[in-house]
C-alpha cells in the first residue's frame, strides 16, 4: 500500500515485521517509523517475501535507505539479506521477542540435556 501523500523526509529509524491477515498464514509486511519523536505506520506489503520487502525499500528510495541509522526486524534471513543489501549503513538491530524465544530455546535445551545426564 503506497500512501503518496506521506512525507518520509524526517524518518531515521524503521521497523520491519508482520502480522497474520487470514487463516493459512496469509501475511503482510508492515514497516514502522519507530524515531523517539514519531512512531507510525510508513508502509503495508502483501505477503512475506523478499520482493514484499524490496518494493518497500524502492518506494521509500534509495537515498533515504543509504541514510537509516537503524533498522529494527526479526531473525529471518530474507530481511537479514535485503536490510544489508538496502541499508548496509544501519546498525541492525534484532527484535527482544525473538531473541528472547531462541535464549528460552537454547535454556530448555541445556536443561532437558543435564536432566537426561543424571
Amino acid at each position: 500500500m503506497e500512501l503518496v501523500q506521506r512525507n518520509l523526509s524526517n524518518v531515521q529509524s524503521i521497523a520491519i515485521d508482520e502480522v497474520l491477515w487470514q487463516r493459512g498464514h496469509k501475511c503482510l509486511m508492515v514497516v514502522y517509523q519507530i524515531d523517539t519523536e514519531c512512531k507510525r505506520l510508513l508502509w503495508v506489503g502483501k505477503d512475506r517475501t523478499i520482493k514484499t520487502l524490496l518494493r518497500f525499500f524502492r518506494t521509500f528510495g534509495k537515498e533515504r535507505s543509504a541514510q537509516l541509522p537503524f533498522v529494527c526486524s526479526d531473525m529471518w534471513k530474507p530481511h537479514l539479506k535485503v536490510v544489508t543489501r538496502k541499508g548496509s549503513q544501519a546498525i541492525h538491530i534484532l527484535d527482544g521477542f525473538h531473541i528472547a524465544m531462541h535464549m528460552n530455546k537454547a535454556i530448555d535445551e541445556v536443561r532437558v540435556k543435564e536432566a537426561q545426564e543424571v
